[in-house]
Order: structure tokens, then sequence, then C-alpha cells
């Protein structure tokens, strides 16, 4: 009964930490607003309650509406109009919250705001829908309370209900952004990164929105607000949701703050119209942006997805692959031996075609590892065993190994290892890539002579492949060692166009690289350098 009794005044005080904290952000950030050149001292266009609201109830629930129902109350009451309004006024901002969260979760609403879809829900239901609610009902009572901003109805609802609406797409999406594991990074490279974009963003937005520049050049660039667009585009590409949530909301304090002081784009106008000029900017921009956002967020989880799959399907693949490699295995040494006689060619057909099947089953196999070498790659757990290894034992092995198969494509390999060169390398690894560039010259080389060579280069050790076959277009040499990508011109040859990907990683995973020197009809020749010992 005590520990029951201690969890339930753990979740009251949380409870009330929690409605304390919205009413206390809430009052906070709507007193700041109304200094904003508020019409009748309770409309404006910059008003954040809104979208600490929105954000409070999606993510704490319907129960917080009372901090929401006594903030908007007393925030307006401050401002001089009847208590009978205060109370209409808090009765709207708090519908305006739950109506919004209550659609929003029947749609399917994801707060992480990573989906498109999620971004046109907070713009459609929220930011345009939901805050009708408010502005109506707010101009209801600037009518019947006699306040002469009221004069123009149209003009009064477009501020209140365009102050709302900002609230819904850049305070709303800042705090939903941050809810859910919000840990920092500990890349130094990342926290540079923030921090230059943070400069950029700021620089831009003072040009923009700042004082004059006193240079030509300046001027001009800060004539529009295209000059901003780089950055932005910057944080929704590098930081998704969160680094565009913070990009926004700096350029629009730069702004607000510009357009109370009369500088930069829209100098010269009133202080409602620079408002209403940053606003119409801010909604425009943050609905772009946080779509952008979105769909990157989506791509990048189809990627992770695929690659989840390739890593699942090929773990799959493989156990029912060495099941039937053993069974063709037993099945070939089987019909090896049976008697043989001329009047029954059986056997003999039994041989053929049972080795066929081996070697389309180790094709299949060898697929297999690279689509798991992929799936490892792209997850950076691609591990190395490093040993001594003996350059020029290795490449005979790999020689004696392939020489069958360049015999039929009628290729003849020549191996040349001038001195004995040892290396600390993972053997198979590097096995791995020099058996894939041999395999691509036997396949390419049009039945020509190949060289295999290895010889030491201060303390690396550069490892050549070279054929005479069809030669690789300039234009294509960079492109050949992405994943999945190959040649035009040789579609009829099988293949994933994994092999080069995979060795490039490989190489560079010891501190190496891999590289190609082709010119087309006259051969290739891919050179693998890699250190003697891994740095």
């Amino acid at each position: 009964m005590t520990a029951a009794r201690a969890a339930q005044d753990r979740r009251l005080l949380r409870r009330a930490v929690a409605l304390t904290s919205l009413f206390l952000a809430y009052v906070v950030t709507a007193r700041m607003g109304l200094t904003f050149d508020a019409l009748g001292g309770i409309a404006t266009t910059v008003w954040p309650p809104t979208g600490i609201a929105l954000a409070a109830v999606v993510l704490g629930g319907i129960r917080l509406w009372p901090a929401i129902a006594a903030a908007a109350f007393v925030a307006n009451a401050m401002s001089g109009i009847p208590l009978w309004g205060c109370l209409a006024i808090a009765v709207g901002n708090t519908l305006e919250a739950v109506v919004a969260a209550v659609l929003l979760r029947r749609a399917g609403f994801d707060r992480r705001l990573q989906r498109f879809g999620d971004i046109l829900l907070l713009i459609l239901v929220a930011a345009t829908g939901s805050t009708t609610i408010s502005a109506g009902v707010g101009l209801a009572v600037a009518r019947l309370a006699g306040l002469s901003a009221a004069a123009r109805p149209a003009g009064f609802f477009a501020v209140w209900w365009i102050g709302d609406a900002l609230g819904d797409l850049l305070v709303a999406p800042l705090i939903l952004a941050f809810a859910d594991n919000p840990r920092p990074s500990h890349r130094p490279l990342r926290w540079l990164e923030m921090a230059a974009l943070a400069v950029a963003t700021t620089l831009s937005a003072i040009v923009v929105f700042g004082n004059e520049p006193s240079w030509d050049v300046l001027r001009s660039l800060g004539r529009g607000t295209y000059l901003l667009a780089p950055a932005l585009i910057w944080a929704a590409v590098r930081f998704e949701q969160r680094g565009v949530t913070t990009t926004l909301m700096l350029v629009c304090a730069i702004g607000a703050v510009s357009a109370r002081h009369d500088t930069g784009t829209a100098a010269g106008q009133s202080l409602h119209d620079r408002l209403l000029f940053m606003q119409a900017y801010a909604a425009v921009t943050a609905a772009s942006m946080l779509m952008l956002a979105a769909a990157l967020s989506e791509r990048r989880a189809a990627i992770r997805a695929r690659d989840e799959f390739i890593s699942i399907a090929s773990h799959e693949l493989k156990t029912p692959l060495t099941a039937l490699n053993l069974r063709l295995g037993e099945a070939l040494r089987t019909a090896r031996r049976l008697p043989r006689s001329e009047a029954d060619p059986l056997p003999d057909k039994l041989v053929h075609a049972t080795a066929a099947a081996q070697v389309s089953a180790d094709h299949l196999g060898d697929l297999v590892e690279d689509l798991l070498d992929v799936s490892r790659l792209t997850a950076g757990h691609l591990s190395l065993r490093i040993e001594t290894v003996d350059v020029g034992g290795l490449l005979t092995d790999l020689v004696a190994r392939m020489r069958d198969q360049a015999t039929q494509a009628g290729s003849t390999v020549d191996v040349s290892c001038p001195a004995a060169i040892s290396a600390s390398w993972d053997r198979a690894r590097v096995e791995q890539v020099l058996t894939n560039l041999l395999s691509n010259a036997i396949k390419y080389g049009m039945g020509r002579p190949i060289r295999l060579s290895a010889r030491r280069v201060g303390e690396r050790v550069r490892v050549s492949v070279a054929d005479e076959g069809l030669g690789i277009p300039r234009a294509d040499q960079a492109r050949i060692f992405r994943a999945f990508e190959r040649l035009a011109t040789v579609q009829r040859i099988g293949g994933l166009g994994l092999g080069l990907y995979i060795g490039q990683q490989i190489a560079t995973a010891h501190g190496g690289w891999l590289s190609v020197d082709s010119e087309p009809g006259r051969g290739s020749t891919f050179i693998l350098e890699l250190p003697r010992v891994k740095e």
C-alpha cells in the first residue's frame, strides 16, 4: 500500500510540475508576443503560446488543458479587456490546442515529424484549421467589447490567425523535434558543422533583416530573403527536423527584432506591415523546409529499410545455400563413382549436370556474400582480421585457383612478384578484392593475356591487375566504384555491381585505395595499393 501511495504521489507531483511549467511558459511568451504591435492589446502576429500549447497536448495529453486555459486567462487579463472577454479567449485558445491534438491523433500523426504526411497534417489541421477557432473567438470578443482595432474584422482576424498559425509552424515543431531522445552528438566535427551553420544563418539573417549594409554588394544581396535559402537547406539536409526548426527559430527571432527596429528588407513600412511581411515569409519558409526535411527523413528511412532487408534476406539465404552446396558436392562425388560404359552415357551426363549446378550454386553464394558485405559496410560492421601475409604466395594461390576459369575464357595469367614481400593484412579480405579484380579481367579481357603483379613502393605494396580487353570510358571510371553501378555496355555479363564498391571499402579500411587506369578498346589496369602494416 505504501509503494502504491508513493507511486501515486510521484504521478501527482509530475503532473503538477507539468501544469506549472506549461502555465509559466505560456504566460511569459504571451506577454512577450503582445509587445509586438498587438491590435487592441490582444491580437499579434507573434504568438508562441499556440505552438507551446499544441506541443504540450500532443506530448502530455489533453489532461494538460487546465494550464492552457488558466494561462490564456491570466495573459489576456493583463491587457485590460473585460474579464468575460478573457474567459472567452481562454476557452478559444484551449479548444484550439485540444481540437488540433485530437484530430492529429485520429489521423495517425507521428510527433517525430519524419514523414511528409505528418507535416501536411500539421499545416492543414493545426496551423490552418484549428487556429480559426481562437481567431474567431478573439474577433467576436473584440467586436463585443467595442475595441477600435476590430473595426476592420478581416484584418483583425488575419493578424490573430497568422500569429497562431506561426506558433504551430515554428514553436510546436521545435518542441516536438527535441522531445524524444534529445541527446547531443559526441562527434567534434558534427559540433563544428553546427557552429558553422549557426554563424552562416545569423550573418545571412542580419544582412536580410538587420541594419542596411554599407557595402553595395551586401545591400544588393540583402534586398530579398533568398540569401537565407542555402543555410535553411543545409539545415534540412544535414540535421533534419531539429536543424530546420532551430534554424527557422533563429531566423525569425532576428527578423522579428529587426522589424520592431525598422531595419532590413521591409524598412520604411509601418510596424504592422513589417511584422506581416516577416510572418508571411516565416510561414511559407517553415512549411517548405519542414516538408523538405520530412521528405529527406523518409528517403533515409527507406534506405535503412532496404539495407535491413538486404541483410536479413542474405542471412536467410546463406543457410539453404550451404545445405544445397553440401548436397550437390555429395551428389557429384556419388556420380563420379558410378560405373562407366559406352552403352550408358548417363553417369557422365549426371556428373556434368551436377558440376554445372554446383558452379551456379557457388555463384549464387558469392552474390549473397556480396549483399552481406554491403549490409555490413552500411552498418559500419566490417571487421578486419590482421595477419602476416606472403604477398607472392597469395598471388600464386589466387592464379592457381582461377586458372581453369581463365583457360575457358581463352586468357593466360602472368604473375610477377620480383621480391619477397610480407604485409600485415586481412588475407581473406584482400584475396576477396583481388579475386574480383582478376575475375573482371577474365570476363572483360576478350581472351587476351592478363598480368598480375606486385611490388613494394616505400612502406606500401602496390598490386595491379591489367588486361587488354574492352576498357572503361573515362566518364564511367569513378561511377563504377559506387554500389550497384555497372557499365551500360556490358549488361550481358552477370553481377550486382558490388565488387568494386566492396573492394574500395576494404582498401579504405586497410588505409589504402583502389583505382583504375583505362581507355576504351585498350584494356584496364586496376591498382590496389595498401600499407604493409595497416594504418
